[in-house]
């Protein structure tokens, strides 16, 4: 290219760190078939060294200018170019991308020959692996020549918005004063929208004349609170430029455009990666657009596919904890009970009808090819491979072959008849811990009533191998004495499903009739629908209860047990606490939330409510001054699947202590501490016992109370001994109260607690234990009677 006095083109680079990419943008404007265009270049205050690149350049082309401002975006970048630009027509490139070879060349002569104020072509985007078009109306019209036409005659031109895949006549610029927006992530819709509104001739050319650069990396991609409000805030500012031009109908089309991209692909960038609390921030952005569009517009097909439409709606109605529940488990149907507006729900109807009829299609298609004779047989192979697997991975070589040793030797040799079984086994969390209902009974047993052969299975490198070992008769987990053990025993105690007694499981259900299983629970339970059925659990013998609410529906038909299978003796561990608090606060409170089984994976958790409203509480400096005030400390024990966001939580007040090794046992916490702050967590029943404070923050009830597979057994409001509370003010407000009224609970909360439990006389061990031995004794009497006959 030779110097020209009066440039044809203007071509408007701002750069900002681009420095890999700008040699490849320039050479791409160099490259061109159409001559005399100049290059104006703005840096915007780079700091990669990408303006050296263009300095050098400008030394070599003498229609390459640089200019240079401190960092103010890209509308004020094209601002100064378009000040100093002297072409006819003005064309827009950022610095990352590229202008095909004859792109200029072929809008330039468009543009002379139909007079056009602007020419537009398609926009294709590239990355490493591919290149496709995005841009809706690209793909559906920008296939013919258009020579000339209007924003009125192609209302359809308002969905594309760049700045960049055109060339502009200059004179139509400066005739209508046309600035960019300064400081917004919404210019290029803010300065398009109305240059759309101004251009009297408008052409089309159905080639590619832009290749834009898709990087993970860019400012378009990241997640941005203030990215949504600049949009929102350009869109709703555009509503008076088009009234003024009697066009509030493409306004309209617009609005439809611009809520597509804010609920698009960027959106569930938002759901998966954004905190809780910016989430909520940009849906309330998002619903400013959607409340001017009617229903109809809200299930436009035209407009929004099926799950854009859901969204759209839920927004509408603020519905954002279904919203939520839908965009991370679309496929469960836990964001239903989530919803709290009947509007809504009507309105969901018929996309979530399309979307199961789309699905039956699908499943068609997949039943024709079940039916296929080769699917058949390459699914009989598959399935054969899998069952392998399956054995090898799940029932442990080395353990299958020490219990099949052990049952021989058992059985074979008649070293031990069937009369003759005569040992106890039990464990803790799947042979992993030893602080629980498993510890607290053993303990009594080994220290109560030696002579019984009670033997307590656990992983040899569990942490708290140790505090049980002191004890006597322990035995390492998958060990051959734990399989002669388990082949001998009579008894089985679990708190757990038994998985960690009965090795390989998979033949446990051969044999579970020979013992007496008794399951402890992990505490008193209603706080949640359990899975612990008599469908999915046959085995179970008995079960051991604290207070006749669980005995009523335990023997509900969705559990299924009988009345005889439930043993109303208390659980073991709160024989180990006191009955009352003492005189003087210790001056320590208990912070220990329960988990969420739908939160799966690191970044769900991190995005979470659930994640948020810990961490804020916790990390707050109202929570520190009130610590200050009262002079307590305070100790959060996270829930495992935290543990990889620990270090975030420290930030808080010196007074706030992080229980990073949840190996420890928490029973002395739990006597220590004067007030415990929960969520739903059954650790609650032990400060019930105790006659200690509770404040419930249940952030979440609706939530909680909805999550399959169903919902809890109690009225939190009137039937347990706690404060509920459901914002981090509510809680800090409670907490105060409760520090101020040292730490006492009322007469009505004591009167809850006695309906919670039956027993509050440090004997559940003892009741248990001899509950066990009269059902095993039942037990052995009915296995006699059955032979004799």
């Amino acid at each position: 290219m030779l110097k020209v006095a009066y440039p044809l083109v203007s071509v408007i680079v701002p750069l900002y760190n681009t420095r890999d990419f700008i040699v490849e943008c320039l050479d791409s404007v160099l490259s061109q078939s159409q001559e005399k265009v100049e290059i104006l270049v703005v840096d915007d205050g780079s700091e990669d060294g990408g303006d050296g690149i263009v300095e050098d350049y400008a030394k070599k082309h003498s229609f390459i200018q640089l200019f240079r401002q401190d960092r103010k975006r890209q509308g004020a970048a094209r601002n100064l170019a378009l000040d100093h630009a002297n072409g006819r027509y003005v064309s827009f490139l950022d610095s990352d991308d590229t202008l095909p070879v004859d792109a200029l060349k072929n809008m330039v002569e468009v543009a002379e020959r139909c007079n056009s104020d602007m020419v537009c072509g398609i926009q294709q985007s590239f990355s490493q692996w591919r290149r496709w078009v995005g841009v809706p109306v690209h793909q559906r019209e920008f296939n013919r020549l258009i020579e000339r036409t209007t924003l009125e005659e192609m209302p359809s031109l308002i969905q594309d918005i760049s700045a960049c895949n055109r060339l502009i006549r200059r004179e139509t610029i400066e005739k209508h004063a046309m600035r960019f927006p300064e400081g917004t992530a919404g210019e290029d819709l803010d300065f398009m929208a109305r240059m759309y509104l101004n251009c009297d001739v408008i052409s089309i050319v159905p080639e590619v004349v832009y290749n834009y650069r898709g990087r993970t990396d860019s400012r378009t991609s990241r997640i941005s609170t203030q990215f949504f409000e600049d949009r929102v805030a350009v869109t709703e500012g555009l509503e008076s430029s088009f009234g003024q031009k009697d066009a509030l109908h493409i306004y309209k089309r617009l609005l439809r455009s611009e809520v597509r991209k804010l609920v698009g692909n960027r959106f569930k960038r938002v759901i998966n990666q954004a905190s809780y609390d910016e989430q909520l921030a940009v849906f309330d952005i998002v619903g400013r657009l959607i409340g001017k569009l009617s229903p109809a517009d809200m299930r436009s097909a035209d407009d929004f596919s099926l799950h854009e439409q859901i969204r759209i709606i839920m927004l509408s109605g603020r519905e954002y904890e279904a919203l939520v529940a839908y965009e991370t488990a679309p496929h469960s149907p836990r964001y239903l009970h989530l919803l709290k507006s009947e509007v809504v729900k009507a309105q969901l109807f018929e996309p979530m009808m399309q979307l199961q009829y789309e699905g039956v299609g699908q499943y068609e298609k997949l039943a024709q090819l079940q039916r296929s004779r080769v699917f058949r047989r390459l699914s009989g192979l598959a399935l054969s491979g899998l069952r392998v697997v399956r054995v090898l991975r799940h029932t442990q070589w080395r353990p299958m072959f020490l219990f099949l040793v052990a049952r021989v030797l058992s059985g074979l040799r008649g070293w031990v008849t069937p009369t003759q079984k005569s040992n106890w086994l039990m464990d803790e969390r799947v042979g992993s811990s030893a602080e629980d209902n498993g510890y607290f009974f053993f303990k009594y047993v080994r220290e109560n009533q030696p002579s019984v052969p009670l033997y307590y299975v656990i992983d040899k490198r569990s942490p708290h191998r140790d505090r049980v070992s002191g004890l006597g008769q322990v035995v390492d987990r998958y060990s051959f004495r734990h399989a002669w053990l388990l082949c001998t025993a009579r008894v089985l105690l679990s708190t757990d499903s038994f998985r960690g007694l009965a090795y390989p499981f998979e033949l446990f259900p051969r044999f579970y009739e020979d013992t007496l299983n008794v399951f402890l629970q992990h505490g008193v339970a209603g706080n949640k629908t359990m899975n612990y059925t008599r469908a999915n659990y046959p085995y179970f013998s008995k079960i051991v209860i604290s207070n006749r609410i669980e005995q009523a529906f335990l023997t509900e038909p969705h559990y299924g047990f009988r009345p005889d299978q439930l043993m109303l003796t208390g659980i073991a561990r709160l024989d180990n606490l006191p009955t009352e608090p003492p005189a003087e606060p210790r001056r320590k409170i208990l912070v220990a939330p329960t988990w969420r089984r739908w939160l799966r994976g690191q970044d769900a958790i991190r995005t979470s409510r659930y994640y948020h409203a810990w961490n804020s509480l916790v990390t707050s400096p109202e929570l520190a001054a009130l610590l200050e005030e009262f002079g307590f400390e305070l100790y959060f024990r996270p829930h495992f699947n935290m543990m990889h966001f620990i270090d975030e939580f420290e930030s808080g007040a010196g007074r706030v202590h992080i229980l990073r090794n949840l190996d420890e046992p928490l029973h002395q916490m739990i006597v220590e501490a004067d007030v415990l702050v929960t969520d739903y967590s059954s650790v609650m029943y032990d400060f019930f016992y105790q006659h200690k404070p509770v404040i419930g923050y249940m952030f979440d009830r609706v939530e909680w109370e909805a999550q399959p597979p169903g919902p809890p057994h109690l009225d939190y409001a009137h039937e347990l001994a706690l404060d509920i509370t459901e914002t981090q003010d509510e809680v800090l407000s409670k907490l105060r109260e409760t520090l101020a009224n040292q730490c006492f609970i009322t007469d009505e909360q004591k009167r809850r607690v006695a309906q919670l439990f039956e027993y509050r006389d440090g004997g559940n061990c003892e009741r248990t234990f001899r509950a066990v031995v009269a059902a095993q004794e039942e037990a052995e009497g009915a296995r006699e009677q059955l032979c004799s006959n």
